[in-house]
């Protein structure tokens, strides 16, 4: 019953998902992480990461960072005025993923996305249904393990308050193209250190 209930989901959710064109790659920065974005990003991880002993891929180059003006979520940084990374479609390269925590295996991200394409869970349960493929509930469950093992944790660049403060930061799980998370923080300077304040905004495909 699970069985059929899963590949239905998943069937209706990829009737319900409309084409979109590729945006151009944003341009690399030469500059490398400051010690500020470093800091922020090793809360980011440490927080995602609380309670797990699986290593996790990271991108190696961070992507622009969503904003979300005019969405529900604005109340978050309510009476914070936040400047915009410089220019917005500029993002960083990451070298030293040691530097940010540990159990990081740091990935190319455009090869890591044909991995994740392989694996995607999709595969099996479109397999399921255009050719009536049977599908157990080991087989998904050990896609879906797989699908987690090769997916990719990518983090945003940074958004300050004119005082370094406040900062807005986001992120982003994809394991496939129904299989991912993400999410948008805001982290406060507490004498000199970062400290997660307040989920913004989040997202579960």
């Amino acid at each position: 019953m699970r069985n059929v209930f899963l590949i239905a989901l998943v069937w209706l959710a990829l009737t319900a998902v409309s084409k979109v064109q590729d945006e151009p790659k944003p341009a690399i920065s030469n500059e490398p992480l400051t010690a500020e974005q470093i800091a922020i990003y090793r809360v980011v991880l440490a927080d995602y990461m609380k309670g797990t002993h699986d290593a996790l891929n990271l991108a190696d180059r961070t992507e622009p960072l969503q904003r979300f003006e005019g969405s529900s979520e604005i109340g978050c940084i309510s009476g914070i005025t936040l400047t915009d990374p410089k220019p917005p479609s500029l993002v960083h390269r990451i070298t030293a993923p040691s530097d940010l925590g540990p159990k990081l295996v740091l990935v190319d991200a455009d090869t890591q996305q044909g991995k994740i394409n392989k694996n995607d869970p999709q595969n099996l349960v479109k397999r399921a249904i255009d050719d009536h493929e049977r599908v157990t509930d080991k087989q998904l469950d050990d896609s879906i393990k797989k699908a987690f093992e090769v997916g990719v944790f990518t983090l945003s660049e940074i958004a300050f308050d004119k005082g370094h403060q406040n900062a807005i930061v986001g992120y982003s799980f994809v394991c496939g193209g129904l299989c991912g998370s993400g999410n948008i923080l805001l982290l406060k300077k507490v004498g000199r250190k970062w400290k997660m304040a307040k989920q913004c905004g989040g997202w579960v495909s």
